[in-house]
């Protein structure tokens, strides 16, 4: 079991502590997709294996924050988002210290200054956030700014948008979509028809079904 938060400030005064409000800042590595993630269900939640990490070196959680943004890409999930790293600065009370179920040394060689490892049980409120770091869409996380801006539909609607331009530039479906075109076509000029404007949606539907098949 980790030391009370006062007798571990004061056994390491080099890191992030408060010593009059009893207060320590830890750092939490992520991308900005799942920062956003965090804002709307409201606090940090554990993974997969109950636990949730946090550093008391900044530099210690960027390396982690990119490890997070390669873990998430993949063909089907790409976007600025996922793609961005972020640090998130997150104060830990006496209280929420409690929470803390081990810590692991570490010898800081980047910085010259000793760095832990906290795993913590537990969610961890989104208003203990007190600033994020390396972030283009935005610094701060205030609850109501974050939520309104999932209620107003801007936030996913930049998301399908994103999504859209991408499977519009994919090759299979530039390929598909000209294929498509020529065969219906011949078909309907043969037929004595005349030929109707195929949409995006029409190719993305017509490849949903060929990967059905496949």
């Amino acid at each position: 079991m980790p030391p009370a938060l006062a007798e571990f400030g004061r056994d390491w005064p080099s890191l992030d502590y408060d010593e009059d409000l009893n207060e320590i800042f830890l750092y939490h590595g992520t991308n900005c997709y799942r920062r956003w993630e965090i804002a709307r269900s409201g606090s940090l939640e554990p993974g997969r294996n109950l636990y949730s990490f946090f550093s008391t070196n900044a530099i210690d959680a960027y390396t982690y924050a990119r490890a997070a943004c390669m873990r998430d890409i993949g063909p089907n999930t790409f976007n600025s988002l996922i793609c961005e790293p972020v640090v998130l600065k997150i104060k830990f009370t006496g209280r929420t210290w409690l929470q803390v179920d081990f810590l692991k040394f570490k010898t800081g060689e980047d910085t010259g200054l000793p760095s832990f490892e906290a795993a913590v049980l537990g969610p961890i409120s989104c208003t203990n956030i007190v600033d994020v770091l390396h972030c283009t869409h935005g610094r701060r996380l205030g609850a109501g700014d974050t939520n309104r801006t999932f209620e107003d539909g801007k936030f996913l609607t930049s998301i399908r948008h994103l999504k859209e331009k991408l499977t519009k530039n994919r090759m299979d479906t530039w390929v598909l979509k000209k294929l498509g075109f020529m065969r219906q076509t011949v078909e309907v000029r043969l037929s004595g028809g005349e030929v109707p404007e195929l949409t995006s949606d029409d190719h993305l539907r017509k490849l949903r079904q060929s990967q059905a098949r496949a």
